[in-house]
Formats: structure tokens, sequence, C-alpha cells
């Protein structure tokens, strides 16, 4: 199967080191394809230098540009084009949503899921055979209740 992981749940992979967001990273390197692009990375990279995550994590520059580059390396990365807005609550979610459709990923796997409840984002995603699930949603799947 071929994920797409959005910087939220990579976030999360590093500040929980015991948390489902890296077991889900950690199965989809070890048994499926990650799809990500440069705008997930970036976002990842930047946010894992927000003051309020520096104080509490203390993830230095080098750490957090080491993390992305080898999230880059283990993943397939596609630039993706987004075509016209698809999550009006939230149009930064559209980059995200675009790299799982040009990365033709089977899952986008999110925190943000009132975002992607809006009746038009659930329709391009059916549309494009796109599930959107969580961290939890994804182990359970994959694992039988993870």
């Amino acid at each position: 199967m071929r994920f797409t992981l959005d910087s939220n749940i990579l976030v999360r992979a590093v500040t929980s080191p015991h948390g489902p967001a890296l077991r889900v990273l950690d199965t989809v390197l070890g048994a499926h394809a990650l799809v990500l692009s440069r705008f997930i990375l970036d976002e990842v990279e930047r946010v894992l230098l927000y003051p309020r995550l520096q104080a509490r994590y203390r993830i230095t520059p080098k750490e957090a540009a080491r993390f992305a580059g080898s999230l880059a390396d283990a993943s397939h990365l596609v630039e993706p084009v987004v075509v016209r807005p698809i999550v009006l609550s939230d149009p930064d979610d559209d980059p995200v949503l675009y790299t799982a459709v040009d990365g033709k990923a089977d899952v986008l796997c999110t925190r943000n899921i009132q975002h992607c409840a809006a009746p038009e984002v659930r329709s391009f995603c059916a549309e494009r055979g796109i599930r959107v699930m969580t961290d939890l949603d994804v182990l359970h799947d994959l694992l039988g209740g993870g």
C-alpha cells in the first residue's frame, strides 16, 4: 500500500517515541511505500523548530533537518499541483491532499480529520480511492488493533 503521512503525524513520531504515530511510520517504512512532498517535509522541519516544541523536546535545527532528510531518502517524493482548492476550512491542507493524489496514495494518515470530514473533501478522496485515517485507525487496520 502507498501512504501519505501528514506533517502532524510525522511530528508526533518524533515527539512521542512510544506513541502510535511512530509505530505507523515504522510500519509504513517497513512494509509499504511512503509518499511525501517537499511541502510536507518543510512543514515538519518548521514545526519541529517551533519555540513551544523547542522548550519541551530540545530538537536542534540539525536534528530537525536530519529527520526531514531521512524521510526524503525513505520516501517517494512528489511535487503536488493544487488544481483547485478542496480543503476550504484550511487551504494549507490542500498540498497535503494533492501529495496523496499525485503520489497515488491509498491512505492519507492525518490528525486533521475535522478538515477531511467536509463533504467536498470526502467526495474528492473517495473518487480517487484515498482513505483518510488517523494514526490509530491505520494501526487498527494494519495490525488488527495495534
